[in-house]
């Protein structure tokens, strides 16, 4: 996707597009494999020395509460992200921690509870496999 594409989709979100909010996103979404903070502050640090690992935990926190990116499970302690647009499950091996896209047959889809304590609204509901 075009640096501009993801730009507007970040303001369209509420969030600046700042250069390395942008590189972030598009590291993410062109990452099929889940990756983790430190995975994406690995492939930007050589193109952008001034990112700090600090910033891409940040970035992604702030696309996780904006509903750009969704938050998996910890794997092997690490905040693991899902860029994929798609809605998909998945599944976790609890041995050597790879995560995989399950696609969500329309008979698993759950539907969220009508009421939950103190007035919270379910914006989400997914599903992981530990396998």
């Amino acid at each position: 996707m075009p640096a501009s594409e993801q730009a507007e989709r970040l303001r369209a979100a509420g969030l600046k597009a700042t250069g390395p909010r942008v590189a972030i996103l598009d590291a993410v979404e062109r990452n099929c494999h889940h990756p983790s903070a430190e995975d994406i502050y690995q492939e930007l640090v050589e193109s952008h020395p001034s990112l700090s690992l600090s910033t891409v935990y940040g970035t992604l926190s702030a696309f996780v509460r904006a509903g750009l990116v969704r938050k998996l499970s910890e794997v092997d302690g690490r905040l693991r992200v899902d860029g994929a647009k798609t809605p998909h499950d998945h599944a976790i091996c609890r041995l050597c921690g790879t995560i995989f896209d399950v696609e969500t047959a329309p008979s698993t889809v759950l539907t969220p509870l009508s009421e939950l304590p103190g007035d919270l609204a379910v914006l989400d509901v997914r599903v992981e496999y530990d396998v």
